[in-house]
């Protein structure tokens, strides 16, 4: 039998649901309201501080939709949205004033939680509810007038300028044709003054003024055609168009010379240098380009002598009806905020064909973000981005030309249906997230273009859509159902390489999680990733009366990863949980070192915060680790000699008021609602609720160099721990429990005080550094080890070492 012993480095790796054999040396069975910090070590978890009651006498559903409005170091608000309302707190729990001048239908949501997505762009947060789906309205432009033009171009002698027009009522349907005949040119003092092309054309629809030419048929402003027609003359070019718009009208000219010297253009040309140079103002005209080209066709419209702009068609929607499309909540410069529809713009050019409705239309659109100064919407398979610069503009600004500023609609190609259900920028790219793929938004240098930009797969990672991925450095989180648990996988891309690639960091730990995850949130300075659970779907959509108090079961817990990278290797990863006794959490955000929480306790929704830097008190020089902690100042009488103090929310027993200024733990001489009295004059406390930490060290075993690398533990022979011994540094308090089998659990406490030392009062806190043994007597498969406190005092333990005895009758071969 020989003396053995092996140390434990840190406490810092949280726990494992591997066969303690297979675990890393500073792992744990069991970790609760424990932070692991490679600079503390093993310390009480951060306590929950009061901040403010978001709602005096009502509590908040667990299905409320939240969202982080960060607008700056001055400006940080948390959006609530529910069903058919909205409000707005700050960090401070103040409620901000909010305007809804319209649009309340589109809060209209029997899932908030599910239906809204935010994104959130200088003043304004765009709101999108998914259960409308965006629609075009029945506004459209003007129908399509009936009409053509008729350009006299070029004056040539002895040639005949004819038109012909025929109309279903006009003479039985027969064509009626008006010409004029120019002279031979033989005499120019006669002739030469009719090579005017705005006198053939008078000519043509007069018969008047073409002397010595001859005229023939019927004029066009004569009877029958001015009973059928309307001709109006506008310097070279006749205007023609049915008195009653009828679209059944014939027309065509002929000029004696294959029509270079006029030509009629009706609806359409296939050449923009074809266009008239006179026309009346509004004239609409198609330029199809070549034959089969839809691409190129575009609209124009008349606006000046030889001036044509493109434009819209006729008969076309023009307009994204706001209702239905995403709203916006504006800061104001007061402070206050308006929620309101937004204008978006409408289609200027094309028609539905030749400048479609953005593929967001009538289908679901599932979130919604912001890159690259574009709006973006995702909806089924597809990306659609607006304008860069104008983000309510999803339509081209110019059919004719493409331009690099115009929208962006990608759609996601694979062997199976990728329903588009997150954007997340990474890697100076865009990373969708359908079910089960993912898929890179890449772009030229140039950036973002229509034709600079396409979308590839990536990789295929099931993914669960509930949860938001998030992104820490270089790397991103998303969550994977599985079964009753949730695993969350961590994105990256492989070194050397640009490929992509994903770790299961729930690995060991592959239960931990329990399904209804709905949110994880990134504290990128404090190394932190949070994933928050519900209990299941709220049956109330809005702030209500509570009949009872809040009792939850797993909306209580944060599962908490706290990582740590040295360069590109990972030496922390730690999975743990911290409970909140009564606390019903309806969601959090991350600012700078802190987490901010709306939760329900008791009947009521308040403000909580989390300091994840787990800060020791400048007076103190320790933290005091209270839940729902706040900090007050107290009214002392005389009279009586009691020190009365009033709580911002009503108290549950066992609550502990702790001195401020020497940190002593104050008796309370009687509470009542709000009001909390103890004896003496205590100027202030800290007043709050005990919490419990605890962690259960996994089985101790020997360990040798593996084959392989690592080590490797030994099961043959036996292993009797006699003792374990625990490194602590600035410690008030804590307790280390033996558990054996069989035998009855043996507790042991530190609490600092040490006999004849001065530094030691009965009342004050002692907080020191030491090593704190305790007696095991136990084989290592027969027991366990918990450390565990509900002080108020801080403890944290930096290492551990194990001493036992160690026999084997054989020897490795």
């Amino acid at each position: 039998m020989t003396v053995v012993s092996t140390s434990i480095p840190n406490l810092v790796n949280g726990i494992s649901q591997q066969n303690p054999t297979q675990r890393n040396i500073t792992q744990a069975e069991a970790q609760v309201n424990a932070q692991s910090s490679i600079v503390k070590g093993l310390s009480k978890r951060p306590p929950l501080e009061f901040v403010a009651n978001i709602s005096s006498n009502q509590a908040y559903s667990t299905n409320t939709a939240v969202h982080p409005f960060i607008r700056d170091g001055n400006n940080q608000y948390i959006i609530t949205v529910y069903n058919g309302g909205i409000k707005v707190f700050n960090l401070s729990g103040t409620e901000q004033t909010t305007n809804i001048s319209s649009g309340s239908s589109y809060l209209a949501s029997t899932n908030p939680k599910e239906d809204f997505k935010f994104v959130s762009v200088g003043d304004y947060t765009f709101i999108l509810n998914k259960s409308i789906k965006p629609a075009m309205t029945s506004a459209t432009t003007a129908a399509k007038v009936n009409e053509a033009l008729v350009s006299f171009k070029n004056a040539n002698y002895g040639r005949t300028y004819s038109v012909t027009l025929s109309h279903p009522s006009m003479n039985s349907g027969n064509p009626i044709t008006s010409s004029f005949t120019m002279p031979p040119g033989d005499n120019v003092a006669t002739q030469g003054g009719l090579r005017d092309t705005a006198k053939i054309a008078t000519a043509v629809r007069t018969h008047s003024g073409g002397s010595p030419g001859t005229y023939g048929g019927t004029a066009l402003n004569a009877s029958p055609i001015s009973s059928y027609f309307t001709v109006t003359q506008y310097d070279s070019v006749l205007h023609i168009k049915p008195t009653d718009n009828n679209a059944n009208f014939t027309i065509t000219s002929s000029d004696g010379a294959g029509d270079t010297a006029m030509y009629t253009v009706r609806d359409e040309v296939n050449d923009f240098t074809k266009l008239p140079y006179y026309a009346p103002i509004g004239t609409i005209i198609k330029v199809t380009g070549d034959e089969g080209e839809t691409d190129s066709e575009y609209y124009v419209s008349f606006s000046g002598n030889g001036v044509w702009s493109e434009t819209i068609g006729p008969g076309t929607k023009t307009s994204l009806d706001a209702a239905t499309m995403p709203h916006a909540i504006v800061r104001e410069t007061n402070g206050s905020f308006t929620y309101a529809p937004l204008t978006w713009t409408d289609r200027i050019s094309g028609d539905s064909d030749t400048n479609p409705n953005p593929t967001f239309v009538d289908k679901t659109v599932n979130n919604i973000s912001f890159y690259k100064n574009r709006l973006i919407l995702l909806a089924d398979e597809n990306i659609i981005f607006s304008e860069a610069g104008s983000y309510y503009n999803f339509f081209a600004t110019s059919v004719a030309a493409q331009l690099d500023t115009d929208p962006i609609d990608l759609a996601a190609s694979s062997n199976e249906v990728s329903i588009l259900k997150h954007v997340i920028p990474y890697n100076e790219e865009l990373l969708c997230f359908s079910d089960r793929a993912q898929f890179k938004i890449e772009a030229t240098e140039a950036g973002y273009s229509p034709s600079g930009t396409g979308i590839t797969l990536s990789t295929r990672f099931q993914h669960d859509p509930k949860v938001t991925p998030v992104g820490a450095g270089n790397y991103i989180y998303f969550t994977q159902a599985k079964g009753a648990s949730t695993a969350v996988q961590e994105y990256f891309v492989e070194p050397d390489t640009s490929n992509n690639d994903a770790a299961d960091i729930t690995v060991g730990v592959p239960t931990f999680i329990p399904t209804n995850c709905y949110k994880l949130i990134s504290n990128t300075i404090e190394d932190t990733i949070l994933a928050l659970v519900d209990d299941g779907l709220d049956s109330n959509l809005a702030p209500y009366t509570a009949s009872s108090n809040v009792s939850p079961t797993n909306a209580n817990r944060l599962y908490v990863y706290k990582y740590f990278w040295n360069a590109n290797e990972k030496v922390q990863s730690a999975w743990s949980y911290w409970d909140f006794a009564g606390v019903q959490i309806i969601s959090a955000i991350t600012y700078e070192s802190s987490v901010y929480i709306l939760a329900n306790e008791r009947q009521n929704c308040k403000l909580y915060k989390l300091d994840l830097r787990n800060l020791e008190d400048d007076t103190l020089g320790i933290n005091i680790y209270l839940d729902q902690r706040v900090k007050l100042s107290g009214t002392y009488d005389a009279a009586t000699g009691l020190t009365t103090f009033t709580m911002p929310y009503t108290v549950n027993t066992g609550l502990q008021c702790i001195n401020a200024t020497n940190g002593a733990d104050i008796s309370i001489n009687s509470q009542s609602g709000t009001t909390v009295t103890v004896k003496g004059n205590v100027a202030s406390a800290y007043l709050g609720f005990n919490f419990q930490t605890l962690y259960t060290l996994s089985t101790q075993y020997l360990r040798e160099p593996g084959k392989q690398g690592g080590l490797t533990a030994l099961t043959s022979g036996r292993l009797q721990v006699r003792t374990m011994s625990f490194d602590y540094v600035n410690t008030g308090f804590f307790q280390a429990t033996v558990s054996h089998n069989n035998r009855t659990d043996k507790t042991y406490s530190f609490n600092g005080y040490i006999i004849d030392n001065s530094t030691s009062i009965i009342g004050n806190p002692v907080i020191t550094t030491g090593t704190f043994r305790i007696p095991v007597q136990a084989q290592n498969t027969q027991h366990s080890v918990t450390l565990k406190t509900s002080s108020y005092l801080p403890a944290n333990i930096v290492g551990a070492e194990m001493e036992g005895f160690y026999y084997r009758r054989s020897q490795r071969a």
